[in-house]
């Protein structure tokens, strides 16, 4: 068992103050831009450091048998970041391989699998969080967008009378619509927003329902960061929800969201494979988002956690309907064992308090808020102690890298 140190990653969406009690890492220093994220693994963009002294190290020089086999992320957002979906196993070994043998650098903006491997998701708010996941059902788009936008978006509503099945012809003709279509729709929306919330804040005037009020507010805000930007209009049919603290989503490949603001960790497979529509100043590929997208993923992917012993204490284990990781958690107050499944090494990741991490050969790891762990493979049994929450992300086995071509 080795310490992990986490990285910090800097980008204009960031909330550093979010970010602050978790001050067992490096702080962002990168001209301004404000930390974002503190990444925790093995990936060759933001490896860890592993170790303490003379034996410190990087995860991703460890022997691949001995590196994370996966990601885990602390994200804090004060602004809404892109509209994106993420692509399964066999689009990133293609799209890959194609990208290598095109000789697409690895930084190119334009490039979008870095790695060949898909990418799966699952973020538990660590504070409230506000996010945007799955598509809106089809009878709650149309009521919503007949009120918002009354005129000027008929053809758009009237693809929801089909049901849920118009829901992705909706993104496809947004996404797609010439620069007048687009600006009519964004105007439509605009004007019929500014007139919802006139209304909601007139004294003495008729009450306007929250949800509508809610969803103009949005539009509004999205309009004014990101002008004549189509994406924000899709931004409108994906579900729109609060999560609070120990509340999580699982975001599976082709699933499209967009986290607005908040505190979250994030545990995933160890790919940076993004593929955005908009809502950013980072590279947009309309085809390749439309080519993803999973038009069957309607509603929000919530996802509860069940305790691992009868007597519900201990560890609790996020029920996914992906089988890419394992995430328990578990609030301490005296001492616990890691229940490890598999071979595959673990992080335990401190996310409150302080704990103190002992293995049975001698190794040891003093953690607080932000601190990590790297369990290797095998090692068991791993004893926390102290007053505090830790997270253990593993998988049951390794992820192969798909060979590339060229």
């Amino acid at each position: 068992m080795r310490r992990l140190e986490g990285v910090s990653v800097a980008a204009a969406w960031g909330a550093p103050e979010l970010l602050a009690p978790f001050s067992d890492r490096p702080a962002s220093k990168r001209g301004g831009v404000p930390e974002a994220e503190v990444w925790y693994g093995a990936h060759a963009r933001y490896p860890s450091p592993v170790g303490e002294g003379d034996a410190r190290t990087s995860a991703a020089d460890l022997d691949p048998a001995e590196q994370p086999p996966l990601i885990v992320k602390l994200l804090a957002a004060s602004a809404p970041l892109s509209i994106q979906v993420h692509p399964d196993d066999a689009t990133a070994q293609h799209g890959f391989a194609a990208e290598e043998s095109a000789g697409l650098p690895s930084a190119a903006p334009e490039r979008h699998f870095v790695d060949p491997l898909g990418k799966t998701e699952l973020i538990r708010a660590l504070g409230p969080m506000r996010v945007l996941c799955g598509l809106r059902p089809a009878a709650a788009s149309r009521a919503l967008l007949s009120m918002l936008a009354p005129e000027g978006a008929d053809a758009l509503i009237e693809l929801f009378a089909h049901g849920d099945a118009g829901l992705g012809d909706a993104v496809v003709r947004i996404l797609r619509a010439d620069e007048l279509t687009t600006a009519l729709h964004l105007a439509a929306v605009r004007d019929g927003a500014s007139d919802i919330l006139a209304r909601a804040d007139a004294e003495g005037g008729a009450p306007v329902d929250e949800g509508l009020v809610r969803l103009a507010r949005l539009a509004m805000d999205l309009q004014s960061r990101h002008p004549e930007d189509p994406a924000t209009l899709v931004a409108l049919l994906l579900e729109d929800v609060d999560l609070a603290p120990g509340e999580a989503i699982a975001v599976a490949p082709g699933t499209p969201h967009a986290y607005l603001a908040g505190l979250g960790v994030e545990v995933m497979t160890p790919s940076d494979n993004v593929v955005r529509a908009g809502m950013t100043v980072k590279h947009v590929d309309v085809d390749a988002f439309l080519a993803i997208l999973d038009f069957g993923a309607v509603g929000v992917p919530r996802v509860g956690s069940l305790p691992r012993r009868a007597d519900g204490r201990g560890w609790r284990r996020f029920i996914t309907p992906m089988d890419a990781f394992i995430v328990d958690e578990a609030d301490v107050d005296g001492a616990l064992l890691v229940e490890r499944e598999g071979s595959a090494p673990g992080i335990v990741l401190c996310v409150a308090g302080s704990v103190v991490l002992r293995a049975e050969d001698g190794s040891a790891a003093e953690l607080q808020a932000g601190g990590a762990a790297l369990l290797s493979a095998g090692i068991a049994p791993v004893e926390v102690r102290g007053q505090g929450a830790v997270l253990h992300a593993s998988r049951i086995r390794r992820v192969e890298a798909a060979p590339t071509s060229g």
